[in-house]
C-alpha cells in the first residue's frame, strides 16, 4: 500500500455505507479487464497460484489491465489462493489493489467457474479527501482512473453516464 493512504482508513461496513454498492462499482469497472484475463488458460492461472508464482501472476494481470486502466492503478497484490469448499469447483482468489488519486482498495478477485466476484476489505482514503465518500463519488474517482470510457453496457447505476478521465 502506498504510505500516504495509511493515515486514514475508511471502514465501509461501520459507516453504514452499503458495501455491496461499493463493489459493484469496481465490478462493473473491472469487468473487461476480468475479461481479459479469463482469456489465459485456467491451468495456467492454476499452476501459477499453487506454485505462489506471483511475478508471473503479476504480470498477467498486468498485460491485462494496460489497455483499461492508467499504469499502476490496478495491480495484484502478491497474494492469491484456491477455494476449495465441499461440494462447490474449486475458485481462485487474487488479492488485488485499486489505488487512484485519494483512494486506495484492498479487495478479492474471486473467478469461480461460472461465476466472478470482488470482496472489497479494506479502503484507504488520504488526508486530503475533502467531499463525502459514497457509492457515486468512489465511481467518479474509479472512472477517472479508466483510460478508455466504461462501455455502457457494464455500467452500474452508480457509475456516471459521462466517463471522467484526467
Amino acid at each position: 500500500m502506498r504510505s500516504s493512504y495509511s493515515s486514514h482508513v475508511a471502514e465501509l461496513t461501520y459507516r453504514s455505507y452499503d458495501v455491496n454498492a461499493f463493489e459493484e462499482v469496481l465490478a462493473c469497472n473491472i469487468k473487461d479487464v476480468i475479461a481479459e484475463f479469463c482469456l489465459t488458460d485456467s491451468d495456467v492461472i492454476r499452476s501459477y497460484v499453487n506454485n505462489q508464482l506471483h511475478g508471473n501472476m503479476s504480470e498477467i494481470v498486468s498485460s491485462s489491465t494496460e489497455l483499461f486502466f492508467k499504469d499502476d492503478t490496478l495491480s495484484y497484490a502478491r497474494a492469491s489462493d484456491i477455494s476449495t469448499a465441499l461440494g462447490d469447483p474449486p475458485c481462485v482468489v487474487l488479492d488485488m489493489e485499486f489505488a487512484h488519486d485519494t483512494v486506495s482498495v484492498s479487495f478479492k478477485l474471486i473467478l469461480g467457474e461460472f461465476s466472478v466476484g470482488v470482496h472489497i476489505n479494506r479502503v484507504f482514503l488520504s488526508d486530503d479527501f475533502e467531499s463525502a465518500f459514497d457509492p457515486h463519488s468512489f465511481a467518479r474517482i474509479v472512472t477517472s482512473a479508466r483510460l478508455t470510457p466504461l462501455p455502457s453496457r457494464f455500467r452500474s447505476a452508480y457509475c456516471p453516464a459521462a466517463a471522467l478521465r484526467h
